[in-house]
């Protein structure tokens, strides 16, 4: 039978996971403060910790109900508001911020999700745009 993880059954797990959390701490600190060795520390954080924390991240995206898909095309809106509302050099960075979310979206598999649905409320600017990117993308492949 394997042995017990020392960090989850210690009386301060609470404040070991958040010493572990916390950047500015380091694992030598941490196991020194706590009495327990690095190695259960990484190891506890591996293998307890980090999965944890994943699972609560889509916990909250579950009760959230938004899927990547949504999340991603909410940044999309809001990159073309600021920089539709924005001018000069301030309006170059939008677009290089929108330029370079369309680009992570491709990345992502997007273009299915595009040949669904049209692009009926962005500017002709805008959809000339995404029209261009995928000419690149259909170019390269």
């Amino acid at each position: 039978m394997p042995r017990k993880c020392s960090v989850c059954t210690h009386r301060k797990r609470a404040h070991i996971n958040r010493a572990l959390l916390n950047p500015k701490n380091s694992l030598r600190e941490i196991a020194g403060q706590y009495d327990v060795s690095k190695s259960t520390l990484q190891r506890h954080l591996k293998e307890h910790l980090l999965p944890a924390i994943q699972l609560a991240k889509k916990e909250a995206e579950l009760k959230e109900g938004k899927t990547a898909i949504e999340q991603f095309n909410a940044m999309i809106k809001e990159a073309e508001e600021k920089y539709n509302g924005s001018t000069g050099a301030l309006q170059v960075s939008w677009f290089r911020e929108w330029r370079s979310m369309m680009e992570l979206g491709f990345k992502l598999g997007m273009e299915a999700q595009r040949e669904k649905q049209e692009y009926n409320d962005v500017t002709p600017e805008v959809k000339k745009l995404i029209d261009h990117l995928f000419e690149e993308k259909n170019d390269k492949e």
